[in-house]
């Protein structure tokens, strides 16, 4: 299990063996890292710095903690909301698995909720920051400035800069949408308890609430990225296959691409299509209901993509190919196909083959366990996977009630790459011409910061 959570005087040992695990830092860096804990320790109701631990296993009350990694940030004195990232840390255990993405996401989602702001953080260019430089670019930084010679002849200054946008206020659902409640007295009920209603049981509300930690602004810019890079045609309609709550299809709507969703579950399109008009998108998106290896009915597209691992339903090889063949059947010449996967690696012992988060909604917590069951998975590389999302309530203080739930159970198949590669070649109408790690054109899949397998086929 991976927590995170404040700084507390414990932490303090826990961090130096850390920092001494890792070779990258000198020892001025950690006397220099271990100052701002201290700090922050002597003066705890400060707020100079901020810190971010991330803990696998037992709690810290429960026995022996392993810290997986920790950031250490701040606001930029006499700036009106630029912060710096002074520190980040991945103890070698936990190279590759999640952990310092995670801090990262935690950072910005505390910047978003005080109205954004730029993010700051310098590194050098010797060889031992290597991973660092690999890390920023992979998670979206842009390389600002570079000092030549200003650590020491070699060693320059390079200096990272992330704009982080303001959180935007959720929209409530209509009441049909999910909302639980059905009466009068259950609306007094909620009202009494000074709660939101909370998405009903099983509702794709709540799986809605749950992955609304995604930036699906900035994953819309990135599919474009690969048609532009990819492709040989302009992106004037799209198409998302498993389209969920359709997230990204209303941020491609917010610039007047003419949008296509197909979703297998039949309340998944009602609740889309109602939110969608209630955000103002619904004269752009047209939905329909079909499975991954059903062809949906609409019109030829430039662009179609398949997010969140959404295309390991398809639980063998032929299934897989039936849909590349249905995808290649709908683009366009020099359109592409995104399929965003799970990376191969994750079905080993050292992937990230289990996730938890917490979304905060006011008094209201929504918490997802995500689990690929690598124990039992065949030599096929077929997979037991489960999801649980619960919603709770605190009310004055006390022990947390469920309001509704989601458990879910179901099979994967996970490919390697060599078994992406043999699908994709049994559809001569596409083209397999990137693999990436990230949500980034300029990551490729071999990259040391990769963490997705993301492919894009491109329509002969």
């Amino acid at each position: 299990m991976i927590t995170q959570c404040g700084l507390r005087p414990g932490d303090r040992p826990l961090i130096a063996e850390l920092l001494e695990s890792l070779p990258a830092f000198t020892d001025d860096e950690r006397a220099v890292a271990l100052e701002l804990v201290d700090v922050t320790l002597a003066q705890p109701s400060s707020d100079g710095y901020r810190f971010v631990l991330c803990f696998h296993g037992a709690p810290r009350d429960g026995g022996s903690p392993r810290l997986a990694g920790y950031l250490c940030y701040g606001r930029t004195p006499m700036t009106q909301s630029t912060y710096d990232l002074y520190w980040i840390a991945t103890s070698p255990d936990f190279a590759r698995s999640g952990v310092a993405r995670g801090l990262v996401a935690t950072m910005e989602s505390e910047i978003a909720r005080e109205g954004g702001g730029l993010v700051r953080v310098e590194t050098g260019s010797r060889e031992g920051h290597g991973a660092a430089v690999r890390f920023y670019d992979a998670v979206q930084f842009t390389r600002a400035a570079v000092i030549a010679d200003f650590y020491a002849p070699g060693d320059d200054l390079m200096i990272y800069t992330k704009r982080v946008a303001p959180a935007r206020a959720s929209a409530a659902p209509p009441d049909d949408a999910g909302a639980r409640v059905a009466s009068p007295a259950a609306r007094g009920e909620a009202a009494a308890l000074g709660e939101a209603p909370a998405p009903a049981p099983g509702e794709p509300a709540l799986y809605d609430a749950a992955f609304s930690y995604r930036d699906y602004a900035a994953e819309r810019d990135f599919l474009l990225a690969c048609a532009r890079r990819f492709g040989a045609r302009p992106v004037q309609r799209v198409l998302s296959w498993a389209c969920g709550p359709a997230r990204h299809l209303e941020a491609f709507a917010e610039l007047g691409v003419g949008c296509a969703g197909a979703d297998g579950s039949a309340a998944m399109i009602a609740y889309a299509e109602r939110a969608a008009r209630a955000r103002g998108a619904g004269a752009c998106v047209r939905f329909c209901c079909a499975e991954l290896d059903e062809r949906p009915d609409v019109a030829p597209v430039d662009l179609s993509f398949v997010p969140l691992s959404a295309i390991h339903q398809l639980a063998t090889p032929a299934a897989l190919e039936r849909h590349l063949r249905l995808a290649a059947s709908l683009l366009l010449p020099g359109g592409v196909h995104v399929i965003e996967a799970t990376h191969p690696a994750d079905l080993t012992p050292s992937g990230v083959n289990r996730t938890e988060w917490t979304e905060l909604r006011g008094e209201q917590s929504i918490d997802a366990r995500f689990r690929i069951h690598i124990e039992r998975a065949t030599p096929d590389r077929v997979v037991p996977v489960s999801l649980e999302v619960v919603c709770s309530a605190r009310r004055n203080g006390g022990a947390p009630r469920e309001l509704s739930s989601i458990r879910q159970e179901a099979t994967w198949y996970i490919p390697d790459l060599p078994g992406w590669r043999r699908v994709a070649e049994r559809v001569p109408e596409l083209a397999l011409v990137a693999t990436l790690g990230d949500f980034n054109v300029d990551v490729p899949f071999e990259h040391a910061a990769a963490w997705r397998l993301i492919l894009v086929l491109k329509r002969l």
